[in-house]
């Protein structure tokens, strides 16, 4: 099987639609759920005086778990519908849940900066939080303006998002 025919066979099974690197609603949804994801577990990891170091490997390792288990579930569920075989259901449940990954990157970058000395632990820890909400608003509002929504419509879906993670961040000052 080369390449072409297993890109059509992943395009298939996911209704013809090309999820792979950001594309599609797949990857969006996925974008935005990583994204609240990392904010919920930096708020829970991060103390008053804990590292960007141990905040970011936490985060490292819960961010691949909550994909790790995203894939799994996405394989178990292409392969009782279909007949495919294994490597294709599996680059399938791969590329469909990409979009989480992409999600907690620019947040655990700056987690990583933090850990490496680049910025101080408690801006690092910070920054990221507030990069994950940042996200949060433009994620929809240029995905919505995309697919043809109207200004208003992408603009109260962004607020919306928005909020949400707002108070992803304000848990972190409650819990802490």
């Amino acid at each position: 099987m080369n390449s072409e025919d297993l890109g059509r066979e992943v395009s298939e099974l996911h209704g013809g639609q090309d999820t792979r690197f950001g594309r599609g609603p797949g990857a969006v949804a996925g974008a935005v759920y990583g994204l609240v994801s990392i904010i919920a577990i930096i708020a829970g990891a991060s103390h008053f005086d804990d590292s960007a170091g141990r905040v970011f490997a936490f985060a490292v390792v819960s961010s691949f778990v909550i994909w790790t288990v995203h894939v799994y579930a996405s394989i178990l569920a292409e392969s009782g519908s279909e007949l495919a075989p294994w490597r294709s259901v599996l680059i399938a449940g791969v590329r469909h849940e990409i979009g989480i990954v992409e999600g907690v990157f620019i947040p655990l970058l700056i987690l990583f900066l933090g850990a490496i000395g680049w910025v101080d632990d408690g801006r690092a820890i910070a920054w990221s939080m507030w990069s994950g909400v940042v996200l949060l608003v433009l994620i929809p509002l240029f995905w919505l303006r995309r697919t043809g929504r109207s200004w208003v419509g992408s603009l109260v879906a962004s607020g919306a998002c928005g909020l949400l993670g707002l108070g992803l961040t304000w848990m972190k000052v409650l819990l802490h």
